[in-house]
């Protein structure tokens, strides 16, 4: 009974499918003609060869000597081979400290002269007006550098305001410029008081506590010597603690990353980073997490600037040194350490499953400290 009830509803469906089938007529808008200028451009057949606007080198699972890419399209043939961390088989040269504070003083004050820092000494000057010439001057230089430092804080304060106001973020060199500021003015009060009590302490300080001196305020010799005696003691570490570095290679053969709490000295590391080695274990492993979360984020502003492109000599020095990357040589090549900058960043950002950013850094200063 049901059957007989369902053929007729079946007719007349199919009635209905070819009445609607004749009579309906498909507007022209509704279907997209060839001529339509809507229409997108067809897909490119599956053959075709892509391009890569950027090319890259491949970047392996884990870090391993072997597994370390060989060429890097990007760069040219003679940059090639420093695609590397430095290799250091020397001791570093005595820094040479045979003058006292006094003379290493006098020394930096005529460098200053020379380089147009300082006003010269009249050549008529009696000895009282040369010494009296020169304390005025370093006053002077002084008192610029602190005058600086207010300059400074209303230039970082408008940085701070462009950004909160929707305007363009800071740049690299905007933070790291920010950075300074603020580790200056920490050295603002103890450096103000020295100066007004005590100024002829000054040339002791930068000889044996350079850390206490705002960088407006280092005479250009100054600076020069403290940057070759923090060089002489990355290189000292280096040399004497490649067993330290060859036991983090082996710790993370397999893994591809080194965690803080599985390293035999932190204080080794600490050497190697520019940091100071002194207190507990647990000390040394704060420091080496916040110094490597640091450069972690420096590390993602130079990928997005272009990889240390635009960087010059200093500014590559600086970040080579940071990551614990001592030049290998007093005066490097720009490639070099362009290459070396370049290694650094595509090995770290490979993450290996339970990796993080500070465990996976260990494992490359680990590859920098065996010289591997």
């Amino acid at each position: 009974m049901h059957g007989t009830l369902r053929l007729p509803r079946y007719a007349l469906a199919h009635q209905v499918v070819y009445l609607r089938l004749a009579s309906t007529v498909t507007p022209k808008s509704a279907t997209a003609q060839p001529t339509d200028r809507n229409v997108p451009p067809p897909n490119p057949p599956r053959g075709a060869k892509k391009i890569d606007l950027k090319p890259g080198p491949v970047k392996p699972s884990t870090l391993r000597v072997d597994s370390i890419p060989s060429r890097r399209p990007s760069q040219d043939s003679a940059s090639l081979s420093y695609y590397r961390p430095p290799r250091h088989n020397t001791p570093p040269k005595r820094v040479e400290t045979s003058l006292n504070a006094l003379a290493l003083a006098k020394q930096d004050i005529n460098s200053a002269i020379e380089r147009g820092v300082l006003e010269p000494i009249p050549k008529d000057a009696t000895p009282f007006k040369r010494f009296t010439h020169q304390v005025f001057q370093l006053l002077k230089f002084y008192f610029r550098g602190l005058k600086s430092i207010n300059t400074h804080r209303k230039q970082a304060a408008a940085i701070a305001a462009r950004a909160r106001s929707g305007g363009a973020l800071p740049s690299r060199a905007e933070q790291r410029f920010i950075g300074m500021y603020r580790r200056d003015v920490l050295k603002l009060i103890p450096f103000v008081i020295i100066v007004t009590i005590a100024e002829e302490l000054i040339p002791f300080i930068a000889l044996y506590a350079p850390g206490m001196l705002p960088s407006t305020c280092i005479l250009p010799g100054q600076r020069d010597r403290i940057a070759s005696r923090a060089r002489n003691k990355q290189l000292i570490a280096l040399l004497n603690h490649r067993s330290v570095f060859e036991a983090i290679c082996k710790e993370a053969k397999q893994s591809g990353f080194v965690p803080v709490q599985k390293i035999s000295n932190p204080g080794a590391v600490c050497s190697i980073l520019g940091l100071p080695s002194w207190g507990p274990t647990t000390l040394n492993a704060w420091r080496i997490r916040r110094h490597l979360n640091t450069v972690a984020m420096d590390d993602e502003r130079l990928r997005y600037e272009g990889c240390g492109r635009h960087l010059t000599i200093p500014e590559l020095e600086e970040a080579l040194v940071e990551r614990g990357m001592i030049p290998e040589s007093e005066y490097p090549s720009v490639d070099a350490m362009r290459a070396h900058l370049n290694w650094w960043l595509d090995s770290a950002e490979v993450l290996p499953e339970g990796a993080n950013l500070v465990s996976r850094r260990l494992l490359m200063l680990g590859l920098i400290g065996s010289q591997k």
